[in-house]
C-alpha cells in the first residue's frame, strides 16, 4: 500500500509534459518499432523499406522530446535499433568509400553575385571545339557570378539527369523546417549532398508527394527537367541524348540552380522570393552540397583537377551519362561550371573528366 502511495506521488510530482512525452515515446515504439524490427530482402524495394522503417522510427523517438529517466534507456536502445535500420539499407545504396554524413562545410564568404546577363560570344566559340573533340554528346554550361558573364553549348538540350535532379527533392525539403537542421528530413537531404542517396530522395519524394518534389524544380529555375519518380535502374539506348530516359535536365537549368542557391544564401532578396525560402534555409542547401564527399563516383568530373578549391555540387553518374553542376569557389569568385556527357554505348570516365579538366583550364580555374 504504502509503495502504491509513493508511486502516486511521483506522478503528481512529474511534470504533465514529462508525462506526455513518455506516452509519446510509448507511442513511436508501438508504431514504428515492428516495422524497424523487421526483416527485408535484400533488393531495391527491400532496401527502400528498411530505410524508410528505421528513419520513421528515428524521427518518432526525436519528436518525442525528453523523456523521464526511467524511460531513458528505451529511447536509446530505439533510437540505436532505427539508425541500425538504415545503416544496414544503407550499406546496398552507397558508393564505395562515402560513410556517414561526413563534415558539414561552411559558407564561403562572397558576394551575392549576378544572374547570368552578359553572353560571351567567344567563350561559345572555345567551348563548341572543345565539346566537339568528345568522343559523344557534351554540354556545357559556364557563368561568372562576380560578372555575370555567361556562355555555353548544348546547353538546353536534355540529356539524362541520373542524380542532379535530385536538387528539387533537396528544395523540397528544406521549406519543410524554418531550422532545416531540426526538420524531419535533415538526414535524408544531407545524405542527398554527402553522397548522393538514392534512399534519402525517394523517402522525400513519399513523404512530400511529387508536386512538392517538382515545385522545387521549378522554384530552382529548373524548368526543363524532369523527376518521374522514385529512383531505379534505368536503360538507355541509341542517340542522341536523352535516349530512352525520362529523367531528364539540361546544363543551363542546372547552372540557373546552383546561382539561385548561391544568390539567396548570401542574401538576394528577389532569388529568395523565386525559391520559396529563408535565407537560411538557402544557406544550408548550400551548404550541404559544399559537403558532397569527395569519393568513388562522388568526385565527379571537375573535382580530381581542383585541389583544395571549395566547391558546391551535385553529380550525375550513370552508364551512359557523367555530370557534374558545380560551383567553383576560386580566388577570382565563384563561377558555376557545368559538364555534362553522354554516350549511348557507354560513356568514358576518363574522357570525361579530361573535359571536365579542359573547360577548367579554359576558365583559368586550375
Amino acid at each position: 500500500m504504502r509503495r502504491l502511495r509513493v508511486l502516486a506521488l511521483l506522478v503528481l510530482l512529474t511534470p504533465a509534459s514529462a508525462l506526455a512525452s513518455d506516452a509519446e515515446l510509448l507511442e513511436a515504439r508501438d508504431r514504428y518499432l515492428p516495422a524497424a524490427s523487421a526483416s527485408y530482402a535484400r533488393t531495391p524495394d527491400g532496401a527502400q523499406a528498411r530505410y524508410d522503417a528505421g528513419r520513421n522510427l528515428v524521427e518518432a523517438v526525436h519528436d518525442a522530446r525528453a523523456v523521464t529517466r526511467k524511460l531513458r534507456p528505451l529511447r536509446e536502445r530505439l533510437l540505436r535499433q532505427g539508425r541500425r535500420q538504415v545503416a544496414r539499407a544503407e550499406a546496398l545504396d552507397r558508393p564505395d568509400g562515402s560513410k556517414g554524413t561526413g563534415r558539414f562545410a561552411p559558407l564561403v564568404p562572397a558576394a551575392a553575385g549576378k544572374g547570368a546577363r552578359l553572353s560571351d560570344p567567344t567563350l561559345d566559340r572555345k567551348l563548341s571545339t572543345l565539346a566537339t573533340g568528345f568522343d559523344g554528346w557534351a554540354g556545357i554550361w559556364v557563368h561568372d557570378l562576380r560578372t555575370g558573364r555567361f556562355a555555353g553549348v548544348n546547353e538546353a538540350l536534355r540529356f539524362p539527369a541520373a542524380s542532379t535532379v535530385k536538387l528539387g527533392a533537396l528544395a523540397a525539403a528544406l521549406r519543410t523546417s524554418a531550422v532545416p537542421q531540426r526538420g524531419r528530413y535533415w538526414y535524408d537531404a544531407r545524405q542527398i549532398g554527402a553522397w548522393s542517396s538514392n534512399l534519402a530522395a525517394n523517402r522525400i519524394l513519399a513523404g512530400l508527394g511529387s508536386a512538392a518534389v517538382h515545385d522545387g524544380l521549378r522554384r530552382l529555375g529548373m524548368t526543363a527537367s524532369t523527376y518521374p519518380g522514385p529512383y531505379r535502374a534505368t536503360t538507355a539506348l541509341g542517340a542522341p541524348p536523352p535516349g530512352y530516359h525520362t529523367r531528364v535536365t539540361t546544363a543551363r537549368d542546372l547552372g540557373r540552380a546552383l546561382y539561385r542557391l548561391h544568390a539567396g544564401a548570401h542574401g538576394d532578396r528577389r532569388v529568395l522570393r523565386l525559391l520559396g525560402l529563408s535565407r537560411r534555409q538557402a544557406q544550408d542547401g548550400l551548404r550541404i552540397l559544399l559537403s558532397g564527399q569527395r569519393v568513388s563516383e562522388n568526385r565527379g568530373l571537375l573535382r580530381p583537377w581542383l585541389g583544395a578549391t571549395p566547391v558546391a555540387e551535385k553529380n550525375g553518374w550513370i552508364s551512359d551519362t557523367l555530370l557534374t553542376a558545380a560551383i567553383v569557389y576560386g580566388s577570382r569568385g565563384p563561377v558555376v561550371v557545368v559538364v555534362e556527357t553522354y554516350r549511348a554505348a557507354g560513356v568514358r570516365e576518363a574522357a570525361s573528366r579530361r573535359l571536365g579538366r579542359d573547360v577548367l583550364s579554359l576558365l583559368g580555374l586550375r
